[in-house]
């Protein structure tokens, strides 16, 4: 450190202000790298507040949740609840009634202690609006079994008059007591 010293005293004075002016330029940005890493951090800080607040909320209304869910159990018919193997046959039978050719991708699962509720993605390619919208009716006509979560509609510009449609579809599953178990 002493032998750094001596160099700088030892250099002419436009010299020593030339150093001091990296060194300075050298700490103002160390210090905006400082100040970006502190506000990314302030924001994580905060979202993970809000999402403790959030479930805070959830954790909170909890009774009431659950007395929601056992009403909408003893409205619900056991009988005409699919499970996820049912859910894609039925998509496909529903299909074919409407005249649609689709591509269904396998379905994804989320449980809880009363219900399952399977969601799968039912894809159209060059398909017919008229026959997109049949078999729209036929899967409203299935509610609240069977519901419609999420819809993507483009015109297919290499076919004229045919739309490309993605459409997102969710059962709901009475989960028996024997399953809950398991």
């Amino acid at each position: 450190m002493k032998q750094l010293k001596l160099w700088f005293l030892g250099r002419l004075f436009r010299e020593k202000i030339l150093v001091l002016a990296f060194m300075l330029m050298a700490a103002l940005i160390w210090l905006s790298g400082a100040v970006d890493r502190l506000q990314s951090r302030i924001r994580l800080v905060r979202a993970a507040d809000a999402e403790l607040a959030t479930q805070a909320i959830w954790l909170q209304n909890r009774p009431a949740i659950d007395e929601a869910a056992a009403a909408a159990v003893h409205n619900l018919e056991p009988a005409r609840t699919l499970d996820a193997t049912f859910l894609v046959a039925e998509m496909q039978a529903m299909a074919g009634r409407a005249g649609l050719a689709v591509s269904i991708e396998p379905p994804r699962t989320q449980r809880s202690p009363q219900f399952a509720v399977h969601t799968v993605l039912v894809t159209s390619r060059r398909a017919d609006l008229a026959k997109v919208l049949r078999f729209y009716q036929e899967l409203a006509a299935k509610a609240p079994y069977v519901g419609l979560e999420q819809v993507t509609l483009r015109i297919d510009r290499s076919a004229p008059g045919a739309v490309n449609a993605d459409l997102q579809v969710a059962s709901v599953e009475l989960v028996k007591e024997s399953e809950v178990k398991k």
